[in-house]
Order: structure tokens, then C-alpha cells, then sequence
């Protein structure tokens, strides 16, 4: 990759694009040229559900230029009659969450670096897909979920006091990855109360969210390297004078929080 092709930012490339017709807002575009230059020059494997019109497997196809693939997923049968001449643009038709169209997607990728969810949209497929799918991403891999403002609006399962909206469900996340601070006082199983025993997948009790971020309309999940409920880490104390709070220096290497 040239020098030139290494600064151009999704953002850039979005709002230049000419070819199929692709939607983003231009807050989601920022965040996308925070979170996924790591995998710029890397041999990723994209996946996004929801492609209306086809235009964002193209600027996703230019932005990873040394990817290994780049899947779209739509349930709309005009969505059949896209091409591409980039031949490692392949769409697949169907209903995301069902066997035929899982079975058609991991035949061309058993696994994944970056997913974008920006399907339906309504809260109850949002987290079925999410728990179907995070999955097959690899250790390190980045999860997206694009307009949740629609968790907002009631015809999308939505609504600001509602306790079972995909932001719910997501926010339950800050938690979970604190899990190792409150795991004597309250079960995984009495977090996700409000949810259907199936949303507590054993990937969430194995610890493989890493972290999660909420901006306008965005979540993004990272997934671990490993799985584990120990985040923290090994307490770091450096240096050799302790005036103030000499104590502190007994808790070097401590591992938890205290």
C-alpha cells in the first residue's frame, strides 16, 4: 500500500464515493476512523447486514484494501441483483438469523474481524443477531451496532423507560465487564433478569466482551483476546519514595481492586 492510500479515512472516502449509493451519518464515520485504522492494512474479513443499496462494501473494500473479504447480508431480494468487480465482495440474501442464510454466510467465513449491524434495527433482533454472531469474531475483533436511535421509538421495540431495548441489554455490558468487583453479591443469571434465559450465552459468562462504547446511535463491543472475568490486572506501582502513603507500596503486584 502506498503512502497516499495509508492516510485516506473512511470519512473521506465516504463522502467522495461515486459508485452504489451508501447511507452513514457523519458522527458514525468519525468513530469508524478512531476505531478501525488498526485493521486497515490487514487481511480482515468484514462483515455487514444490512446493505440497502451496496455502496458501503465498496468504501469498506477501498478503506481494508488488503482485505480477505467483505460480506454483505441483506433480506431484500433486489439486493440479489448486486455486482461487484471486486471479487472479494460477496453478498448473501436472506434473513440474517436464520439457518440458510448462517449457513451461507460462514461457508464464504468461518469467522470475522469487524462486524456492522445496521439491519432492521428493532431491538429483539438486535440482540439475536448479536448473540448469534459475536461468536465467529475473532479475539480482538470489533462488533457494531449502527442507529440505535431507533431504540428510542416505540414501532422498533423501543422507548427510554423500557427495560428490554438492545441499549438495555448493551448497557448491561459495563457491568458484566466489571463482573470481578460484584460476583459475590448478584449471579450473571440476576443481571440479565429482565431478558430471556438464552441472552445470557456462554460467551458472556466466559468473559470474552472486552469493553464496550456508546456514542449517537453507535454501540461498539470489542472482544477479548482470551476470555476471562479478571480485567483489572496486576496493580502497577512504580518509583521508590512513598512520603505521603508509604502503605501503598505494600499493594505492588496486588491483582483486584482494594
Amino acid at each position: 500500500m502506498s503512502q497516499t492510500d495509508k492516510v485516506k479515512t473512511i470519512e473521506s472516502l465516504h463522502r467522495t464515493h461515486t459508485g452504489k449509493s451508501s447511507d452513514k451519518y457523519a458522527s458514525y464515520l468519525t468513530v469508524y476512523d478512531a476505531i478501525f485504522p488498526a485493521y486497515q492494512d490487514k487481511p480482515v474479513v468484514v462483515l455487514e447486514i444490512g446493505v440497502q443499496n451496496g455502496g458501503s462494501l465498496e468504501v469498506w473494500s477501498e478503506y481494508f484494501s488488503n482485505a480477505e473479504k467483505i460480506i454483505g447480508c441483506d433480506i431484500d431480494p433486489k439486493c440479489s441483483g448486486l455486482s461487484y468487480a471486486d471479487k472479494r465482495i460477496h453478498v448473501v440474501v436472506g434473513d440474517i438469523n436464520v439457518e440458510d442464510t448462517f449457513r451461507a454466510i460462514t461457508t464464504l467465513s468461518p469467522d470475522f474481524d469487524i462486524i456492522i449491524d445496521d439491519a432492521s434495527h428493532i431491538s429483539d433482533n438486535i440482540i439475536r443477531t448479536f448473540l448469534i454472531y459475536f461468536p465467529l469474531l475473532k479475539p480482538g475483533g470489533i462488533y457494531v451496532v449502527e442507529d440505535t436511535h431507533t431504540m428510542y421509538w416505540p414501532d422498533y421495540q423501543g422507548g427510554v423507560t423500557r427495560q428490554t431495548t438492545a441499549h438495555a441489554f448493551f448497557k448491561l455490558f459495563v457491568d458484566l465487564i466489571n463482573y470481578e468487583h460484584w460476583r459475590d453479591d448478584l449471579s450473571l443469571e440476576s443481571l440479565f433478569a429482565a431478558f430471556p434465559a438464552g441472552c445470557l450465552q456462554p460467551f458472556l459468562k466466559e468473559g470474552w466482551v472486552e469493553s464496550i462504547g456508546f456514542h449517537n446511535s453507535l454501540v461498539i463491543v470489542h472482544k477479548a483476546m482470551s476470555p476471562s472475568h479478571s480485567k483489572l490486572g496486576e496493580r502497577v506501582i512504580v518509583g521508590t519514595e512513598a512520603v505521603v502513603c508509604p502503605e501503598m507500596m505494600d499493594r505492588k503486584g496486588d491483582t483486584g481492586a482494594g
